[in-house]
């Protein structure tokens, strides 16, 4: 799985910033595949995985409807498939020149999607200090802490009871608006749309009586 703070998320990124291209050695064969899928190929790297001296390959794809097409299925943790993959392995070992593998049986073939990472990265990117802001200019006593991991924002009220007046309120929309006036300062690309943005919400009764009150165990 890629994180936002990977190397191949980074080199996509410069791909996408026009502040670096693909490598030459994998100039056709990203168009090719960008053809043949129909999906928009950002980057691609390669690489020998040191548990079995396979090669990954990994597509760097614009979005998650693209990464969905390499897979079995549409479900979050489905495994890629496996002709596609063989078929891109056999591509690669036809047209580039380095890090060659024996077979095609010794290449591993991954896609990730850039969008949601870089999505993930721009909610990431807020400092902590103008989220304690925005809480201080929109006080309400029922309200304890707002919440950030990867793409998703919680709101946490005291008691249980209150998450569903909570979400029906004012106060709840303003606040919604508000943050997301603030992540779009944030986001680069401009993949972040309002009609997609939602605030969860949770109280810290749960997270005290059900997690432990702690962060590791209430987003693992």
């Amino acid at each position: 799985m890629v994180t936002s703070s990977d190397k191949e998320y980074k080199l996509a990124k410069l791909v996408k910033q026009k502040k670096a291209g693909i490598d030459s050695n994998f100039g056709q064969f990203a168009k090719w595949i960008s053809e043949k899928y129909k999906v928009n190929v950002l980057n691609i790297t390669h690489e020998i995985m040191n548990h079995d001296n396979r090669i990954r390959i990994g597509i760097a794809v614009e979005s998650k409807t693209d990464e969905i097409k390499f897979k079995v299925s549409d479900e979050m943790w489905a495994i890629f498939n496996e002709k596609i993959q063989n078929d891109i392995a056999e591509k690669y070992q036809d047209t580039c020149t380095t890090l060659k593998a024996p077979n095609q049986k010794n290449v591993f073939v991954s896609a990730s999607a850039f969008e949601p990472l870089a999505k993930e990265e721009a909610n990431s990117l807020i400092p902590e200090i103008r989220i304690k802001e925005l809480l201080s200019e929109l006080k309400n006593k029922k309200v304890w802490t707002l919440s950030r991991c990867f793409g998703s924002v919680t709101l946490f009220v005291f008691k249980d009871e209150q998450k569903e007046v909570f979400t029906e309120s004012d106060y709840f929309n303003k606040l919604e608006n508000r943050y997301f006036e603030l992540l779009k300062e944030y986001d680069e690309f401009d993949y972040w749309k309002r009609s997609e943005f939602k605030i969860g919400i949770d109280s810290k009764q749960n997270f005290d009586e059900n997690y432990e009150s702690s962060w590791f165990y209430y987003y693992r």
